[in-house]
């Protein structure tokens, strides 16, 4: 017991000094910037608060307009191969409830120029051919396809169809061919329009570059994109009903992937420190958790099982994955099932409950050893509007957890009594 508080007395001190300053920019908390100068490389992120829960009756079309953003042209060149000419790289990912785009580059005022111009540029032009607009199209509905004849991606799919019934959280980012096939340029152009406006973004920074540098970049980048009128509120989910049940969709795979799912806590949720403590104990630390202790070392029944803690906006979500063999299934879901009554009642030694503590402190100072690993934990806080002493939130709200508050979370903010067990094999 005294060698678990002491060495984390240690690392609590030594960690909040060591973690890098979140600066905003010209006084703007929708930009965020880290000064790191051990690289001349640029890391930058633009996050939109939109995401696939805005395709509406058009599933997918976010998805789909983002993958031709960067294929538009300019001056009859690809925005991808001017960017690329100067050795930058670009990457974009569409969320449920978000998109972004990042790009990293060498730190000149050449580079900085380009990159901030070509983007504000590519994000306000509507310039897509319809070869590109058909080649894209034929791209993702070969990835709706292939999609079926994989049984983890038709367990998370079916997964957030069940879970997220009635809602528009509840359909496959990249959407059903029946509505990919009818989406028109005309409907990409104008979804585009009505999403991106300057109210609905946000710019993370991280490398060697000055809060007046960055302040230009963003001028840049902004200058030719709409202000917008419209306020973009986060989604509803009052049409959530998670019903306790159990699913299996058929599959002819040698293995059954299990997932289960329980509503929890957003990421905002005053226990959601209690909750991510009581997770690693869980299932979030690997080896030593209790699902791999149950499931692997003491039955071998899966190389693999894990549980973490999804927190989206208005709804968070428990979830538990692992495969095992098909005459495995049912006692794989005994097991879990009688996990989850013993984490329901987390009768555990402080010892154990201190260890998940400096795990989990440990495991975050492993977030920042590089500036791609900044960036994606900067987009975030940025995302939640969480920039105000972040770190040190985030320590003592670990170092807060004891056993009571555990039980307490536990009992009021997990719903066992929606728990949906899912499956895709031969059973």
């Amino acid at each position: 017991m005294k060698y678990y508080i002491t060495f984390f007395i240690i690392i609590f001190t030594t960690s909040v000094e060591s973690y890098p300053k979140i600066l905003t920019i010209k006084e703007n908390s929708n930009y965020l910037l880290v000064n790191e100068k051990s690289l001349p490389i640029i890391d930058i992120n633009i996050l939109f608060n939109f995401g696939s829960k805005n395709d509406l009756s058009q599933k997918g079309i976010t998805n789909f307009s983002v993958e031709l953003l960067h294929q538009q042209k300019y001056k009859n060149k690809k925005y991808i191969n001017i960017f690329e000419e100067i050795g930058a790289q670009f990457s974009s990912s569409v969320s449920r409830e978000s998109t972004s785009i990042s790009v990293r580059f060498i730190n000149t005022e050449k580079n900085l120029t380009i990159i901030s111009r070509m983007l504000g540029k590519m994000l306000s032009n509507k310039d897509i051919s319809n070869e590109t607009f058909e080649l894209t199209k034929e791209s993702i509905l070969k990835n709706i396809k292939a999609r079926e004849l994989d049984p983890s991606s038709i367990l998370s799919y079916k997964s957030n169809e069940e879970y997220f019934a009635n809602t528009n959280l509840s359909h496959p980012i990249n959407g059903y061919e029946e509505n990919i096939i009818k989406i028109s340029i005309d409907d990409i152009k104008q979804h585009l329009t009505s999403l991106i406006t300057q109210n609905g973004i946000k710019v993370s920074f991280v490398g060697d570059i000055d809060n007046a540098r960055a302040a230009n970049y963003i001028s840049n980048l902004l200058i030719d994109i709409p202000k917008g009128h419209k306020k973009f509120v986060d989604m509803e989910l009052n049409n959530l009903n998670v019903a306790s049940k159990t699913i299996n969709f058929k599959h002819d795979s040698e293995q059954t992937h299990i997932s289960i799912m329980i509503p929890a806590v957003t990421r905002e949720d005053d226990d959601f420190y209690n909750l991510l403590v009581a997770n690693y104990i869980l299932g979030g630390s690997g080896f030593g958790s209790m699902l791999m202790t149950e499931i692997r070392e003491k039955n071998g029944l899966a190389y693999s099982v894990f549980s973490y803690l999804m927190p989206y906006k208005n709804v968070g979500v428990l979830k538990i994955g692992m495969q095992t063999a098909t005459n495995n299934t049912k006692m794989a879901i005994n097991i879990l099932n009688d996990q989850l009554s013993l984490f329901k009642e987390f009768d555990f030694d402080e010892d154990k409950i201190e260890a998940a503590k400096l795990g989990l402190i440990r495991n975050f100072a492993l977030r920042f050893d590089t500036n791609k690993k900044i960036l994606n934990t900067l987009s975030a806080i940025n995302d939640l509007e969480m920039h105000e002493n972040y770190f040190e939130n985030y320590i003592n709200g670990i170092k807060s957890v004891d056993k009571i508050r555990i039980q307490q979370a536990i009992k009021s903010k997990i719903l066992f009594n929606k728990k949906l067990i899912l499956t895709v094999g031969k059973n």
